[in-house]
């Protein structure tokens, strides 16, 4: 399967909720594929926060924070956008709290939400948090992107706490998820998904799944999978004549998004990347140390498919945090080469065979790419940004920088605006 049908596939599925979204929307993680595509063209290619070139507007996230990995950070979260409206999450403590009090307490949750044309903030929930408070802060509490199907706004927290939202900001109702093992302290990383009328999500470590009504918040199904979840968050893609939840969790696994039975199950690899499709593979990969590998898995087998439908397997560097894509029969993600410095690669998916592999100084490798319509891939983060011509030869087309970072926070695109996140800012690119 090509990406464009897999991108006409996908959108036919965000179609089916209630309110079925339009091209121009974004309304979750990694768009309306899951998977980073969208069928936009043309959008900007240069864009500097030092020159204002191509910045439309920029609105302030709680104020102006300093530049640096600290308490500070409104969270990992990227925003999303349904029509004229952009919806994000952040995570704040109260200013003057001491590193130990930060450490013993939860920061406030906040759902925001931003008018298109101009940057304007309409209104800033505060959603009650869960009662998770994380041994580790490394990602904060606001790391899950959050959902919408165009009425209600699904907005999960690292404290276990999941809300619905109306489009003005009002509760409508909310849910804390289930600790099954005293050592889940680990915040949630991974961020919701929309299917017909429930809306999935990856619970604390040992919770496995559990599906939701999107209206009443009451449990549909639950599938416990006895290993530790990852930071993935599952994808939706329709493999043959049904459509397919794969999940990571001590593999990678094809699950009925209707039942939560799982249909097939893989153990290479173990990932914290989130599943991309294309050419009748799907790829994923690890993203922590310890010697990464990337995967090729063939998805239309039943039961452990681990010794039969594995098609490759190659090391792919250090990564952190950030997924791939598949473009034009290649599979391409950011590699980490140590402090300030990183790469692109780039692999054939029929293969795995290295193609390429580029640096790109001071490029976070944390930022999960956008591919466009007319063959242009966007790693782009709050700090440096690198754009490139997809094929077989690296091209850079543009590196941009808006000085905002270091969040590792991933680019949201909707008709031809390109919607970052950062340390201190939201950020709307576009041409002038």
């Amino acid at each position: 399967m090509n990406r464009q049908c897999c991108l006409v596939l996908a959108l036919a599925l965000v179609c089916s909720s209630p309110a079925s979204s339009w091209a121009g929307d974004w309304p979750g993680w990694r768009g309306p594929t899951g998977m980073g595509h969208t069928d936009e063209k043309d959008l900007p290619v240069t864009w500097s926060a030092k020159t204002n070139e191509n910045i439309v507007w920029k609105s302030p996230l709680h104020g102006v924070f300093p530049h640096k990995r600290d308490w500070t950070s409104p969270g990992w979260s990227s925003p999303i956008v349904w029509r004229n409206r952009i919806f994000l999450t952040t995570a704040m403590w109260p200013q003057g709290l001491t590193e130990r009090e930060r450490r013993a307490s939860i920061a406030e949750h906040h759902v925001l939400c931003f008018q298109v044309e101009d940057g304007k903030q309409l209104w800033d929930t505060v959603v009650p948090a869960g009662k998770l408070v994380a041994r580790s802060q490394h990602h904060g509490y606001a790391v899950p992107t959050p959902a919408t199907d165009g009425k209600l706004v699904f907005a999960l927290f690292g404290s276990g706490v999941l809300a619905a939202l109306d489009f003005d900001g009002k509760i409508v109702w909310r849910e804390e998820l289930p600790r099954l093992r005293d050592e889940d302290h680990e915040p949630v990383c991974s961020s919701p998904v929309l299917y017909e009328d429930t809306v999935i999500i990856p619970g604390l470590h040992s919770m496995g799944l559990r599906a939701l009504d999107k209206k009443t918040g009451q449990v549909k199904w639950e599938q416990k999978m006895g290993q530790r979840n990852t930071m993935s968050t599952p994808a939706l893609i329709r493999i043959q004549d049904r459509i397919q939840l794969i999940f990571h969790a001590g593999g990678i696994r094809g699950i009925d998004p209707a039942t939560g039975d799982v249909l097939w199950s893989c153990l290479a690899p173990t990932s914290q990347s989130s599943p991309v499709y294309g050419g009748g593979l799907l790829y994923a990969d690890e993203s922590g140390g310890g010697g990464p590998k990337g995967a090729a898995i063939d998805p239309t087998g039943k039961g452990d498919v681990s010794m039969t439908h594995v098609k490759w397997q190659t090391r792919i560097g250090g990564a952190s945090g950030s997924s791939g894509i598949i473009v034009g029969g290649h599979v391409y993600r950011l590699v980490g080469k140590g402090p300030g410095r990183g790469a692109i690669g780039c692999w054939a998916l029929e293969t795995g065979a290295l193609v390429h592999e580029e640096e790109t100084l001071e490029m976070t490798p944390s930022a999960s790419p956008v591919a466009t319509g007319d063959g242009r891939i966007y790693f782009v983060s709050p700090g440096k940004s690198y754009v490139i011509q997809a094929g077989p030869r690296f091209k850079i087309l543009a590196d941009n920088d808006l000085n905002d970072g270091p969040d590792y926070t991933s680019a949201a695109v909707s008709n031809g605006r390109i919607y970052i996140k950062g340390t201190s800012y939201l950020w709307c690119i576009g041409k002038k």
